[in-house]
């Protein structure tokens, strides 16, 4: 059997049990490949003056795991930045202090994006409002960037009330990595689309290697990871070591 594969990678949570929780499908997957792998102590003889290798002992088993998901979208990367996605509800914002002091030409952040009805006051006793395109500008209402032309003489630090748009959010490492359940749900394009099913019952994923965010290329999530031995699942010929299994459908 030739085999070329396309289909669809699922990922659920492992339960206490063993058993998969609800599967997600994480869309577009360029490249899923996995990989076994044993170590080993070898023997050599003592008698020729060669040192020949005459024995092995398997000291362990293991099975490594990647993939190259292509569609980043917010679950992907939760996955990916050992991250918990999030909403964050639109709502108003007032006196928020930018850093003290700045200077003409600096760049400030507003702690939330996507802002709107900007105002910028100083700190004098009755406050003074900073005019729009005369002592700052926003160069990225979307990104909350701030850029300051004309100080004046006012009182530092500046402060801002404005707006801001309900946005999804992915903090990295807010969370510990659960164990995964892999399922992929094959198909051999060449043999005929034959079916095939992969499954890896207990898998601990890294965090990103890398995420390129400037590139000429289309973005991609690349994830590696280890498939652990199961002991909830019987040491027969359905479970495949207690790692996982492949099946062939036809």
């Amino acid at each position: 059997m030739n085999l070329s594969g396309q289909g669809t990678l699922y990922i659920g949570t492992r339960q206490a049990n063993g058993n998969p929780g609800a599967f997600r499908d994480v869309a577009v997957v360029s490249d899923f490949k996995f990989n076994l792998a044993t170590s080993t102590i070898e023997h050599k003889e003592t008698k020729t003056g060669q040192r020949l290798t005459d024995n092995r002992l398997q000291t362990g088993k293991s099975a490594s795991l990647s993939a190259v998901l292509d569609d980043i979208n917010i679950d992907n990367l939760a996955l990916a930045l050992y991250g918990t996605k999030a909403s964050q509800t639109g709502a108003s914002v007032t006196n928020e202090a930018f850093v003290n002091p700045v200077a003409v030409g600096d760049f400030v952040r507003t702690k939330y994006p996507d802002i709107s009805t900007v105002v910028v006051k100083d700190s004098a006793g009755t406050p003074a409002t900073l005019v729009l395109g005369t002592h700052y500008e926003i160069t990225s209402a979307k990104h909350g960037t701030i850029k300051f032309l004309n100080l004046a003489a006012y009182t530092q630090p500046f402060k801002v009330d404005y707006a801001y748009a309900t946005h999804a959010h992915t903090p990295m490492f807010n969370t510990a990595a659960p164990e995964r359940w892999l399922k992929f749900d094959g198909i051999n394009t060449a043999d005929a689309d034959k079916k095939i099913l992969v499954e890896f019952y207990r898998v601990l994923l890294d965090p990103l290697s890398e995420l390129a965010l400037i590139q000429d290329d289309f973005g991609r999530l690349p994830l590696a990871g280890a498939a652990l031995y199961d002991d909830t699942k019987v040491a027969d010929a359905s479970y495949l070591g207690q790692f996982g299994r492949f099946v062939h459908i036809s």
